[in-house]
């Protein structure tokens, strides 16, 4: 059975809450990807910060120096290392997130996307024809 470890990204590009919504905003560009795991100087998850979220600059230039803490979402889904593959895709299912941090004793250890679920999955069922 597929855990969440056999699928997830371990190189994890994340932010402190402490940093402004500028430096995210450049970071989700410069890594062309659409969120950021949020965490403390343990590495322990303390919300998650997305394009969504980060909207708000649009309509107020300031908001560029808010710091992440005032954005983020502070009730993030996650999974464990060793949960399984279909849990992941409830959460994906249910919720309708795009990712899903993966946690190993409370720190983040990865990252799971939609695509990485669809892609274990296919490469993992037998060709039927």
């Amino acid at each position: 059975m597929l855990t969440a470890r056999d699928i997830m990204t371990p190189h994890i590009v994340s932010i402190r809450p402490t940093s402004s919504v500028r430096t995210a905003v450049e970071r989700l560009i410069s890594e062309q990807i659409s969120g950021l795991p949020v965490v403390d100087e343990n590495e322990r998850l303390v919300g998650i910060i997305t394009e969504f979220a980060l909207l708000a600059i649009a309509y107020d230039p300031t908001v560029a120096k808010d710091s992440v803490a005032q954005h983020m979402t502070t009730e993030v889904l996650s999974v464990n290392v060793d949960d399984p593959i279909r849990r992941v895709a409830d959460l994906f299912i249910v919720h309708r997130v795009r990712r899903v941090p993966v946690l190993e004793n409370g720190r983040i250890a990865g990252l799971i996307a939609r695509r990485d679920v669809l892609k274990a999955v296919y490469e993992t069922q037998p060709v039927r024809v």
